[in-house]
């Protein structure tokens, strides 16, 4: 009731700014009262907040029909796109057309872009001979849709043949055996036991040729081989070199 009253004497003073003010402060009042009883004030500003209290409300028709009588063509173009409703859109778009409004014809593409379909304007543009004031609009759609198709071809693409090739290459060491890190692990088909090579006699780092002086031992001919064992590689009872043969 407070609300009510003094929107009541802002009304009175004419005072129109304060209204706009206290209806976006303090909205706890009939809105649409206020809105029925400012539509045939005869200050053009309070016909204006009228129209502005139907859009606050979703009244989208109400409040576009008001501004049309009003000749108020951005409040229009504005409360249409608001909306986001197509048909009232185009609706706005044919009243432009009839009344040979080329500019708010053109005005409301650019501000009602995503909410318009590009057929509706090709064929308005045909029809009314528009075709300067359409193009505007087909050249930001054309642009968008090659964004969106190179988009959308990115997403789609087969993978890369070196990819290819990198997986195989990794599935290959994988039923091979390899390490977890890629490093594959090769056996020496030759030694004891298809393992491990035999370390060669007398050559450093390899374990061959222990050097056993220093517990008193001598060194061991034969590549550090006992003495009566036979050499890897030849047959048992052949002498071995610098051996004689026991009688």
């Amino acid at each position: 009731a407070v609300n009510e009253a003094l929107n009541e004497l802002y009304i009175e003073d004419e005072d129109y700014s304060s209204l706009r003010q206290s209806i976006d402060d303090f909205d706890n009042f009939n809105m649409i009262a206020l809105a029925s009883k400012l539509a045939t004030h005869e200050l053009l500003e309070f016909r204006r907040i009228s129209a502005y209290v139907y859009r606050c409300n979703k009244k989208w028709s109400l409040s576009i029909e008001l501004s049309k009588g009003d000749r108020m063509w951005k409040d229009c173009i504005d409360t249409s796109n608001e909306s986001g409703d197509a048909s009232i859109i185009e609706k706005l778009l044919r009243f432009f057309c009839e009344t040979s409004e080329k500019e708010c014809f053109c005005a409301a593409l650019y501000t009602c872009y995503s909410h318009i379909s590009p057929d509706v304007v090709l064929e308005l543009g045909w029809q009314n001979g528009y075709h300067n004031f359409i193009m505007p609009f087909f050249i930001q759609n054309l642009r968008l849709t090659h964004l969106r198709l190179n988009e959308l071809e990115e997403r789609t693409a087969p993978p890369k043949e070196e990819d290819n090739n990198q997986d195989a290459i990794a599935g290959t060491y994988s039923s091979l055996g390899g390490m977890p890190n890629g490093v594959l692990m090769l056996e020496n088909g030759g030694g004891m036991g298809g393992g491990m090579p035999m370390p060669q006699a007398g050559v450093p780092g390899m374990g061959g040729g222990i050097d056993m002086s220093g517990f008193g031992v001598g060194g061991m001919p034969n590549g550090g081989m006992p003495q009566g064992m036979p050499q890897p590689g030849m047959p048992q009872g052949m002498p071995q070199q610098g051996m004689m043969p026991s009688m």
